[in-house]
């Protein structure tokens, strides 16, 4: 990846969010209800800085093609909150030690590290600057949940 090229940052789709808020399901068929929590919304990007109502639900980031397609929970605001379309790094993870996980065009992981705080853009950026490199996912680094992925911008 050139350094004029961009990182586009994925949130979770705003298509399993409204369908967990209308349901009270996800996509596992687990029983959903709103819940007063401080926590990373995986859409907005955002971390509460005071309890919230949030909806505690099963995501699995990758297709469920091949032993990497992990599900585990995550968090989502209970009512409708703007998704995250930035080309920057969402600013609420960027002071926070994080996991990143390279993944293949096969869904398969090429590479992990643990990025020290405010380092997670350059060392994503370094992972999609190899074409095997598909998306990185940034996870948190004691939980492991989740937390959004990073992609080329076209």
């Amino acid at each position: 990846m050139k350094s004029r090229e961009k990182l586009r940052f994925v949130a979770v789709p705003m298509e399993v969010a409204n369908d967990a808020r209308t349901t009270l399901r996800d996509r596992f068929g687990h029983r959903l209800s709103p819940v007063l929590e401080h926590g990373p919304c995986r859409v907005c990007l955002r971390i509460s800085r005071e309890a919230e109502d949030f909806i505690l639900l099963s995501y699995q980031p990758l297709p469920d093609t091949g032993p990497y397609a992990e599900i585990g929970p995550i968090f989502i605001h209970a009512r409708h909150c703007s998704p995250y379309e930035g080309t920057t790094f969402p600013e609420d993870f960027a002071p926070r030690r994080l996991v990143l996980r390279a993944y293949g065009h096969d869904g398969r992981i090429v590479d992990a590290s643990v990025a020290e705080a405010g380092t997670a853009q350059h060392e994503a950026a370094r992972f999609l600057s190899k074409p095997a490199v598909a998306e990185v996912h940034v996870r948190h680094e004691s939980y492991n949940c989740y937390d959004f992925k990073i992609v080329r911008a076209e």
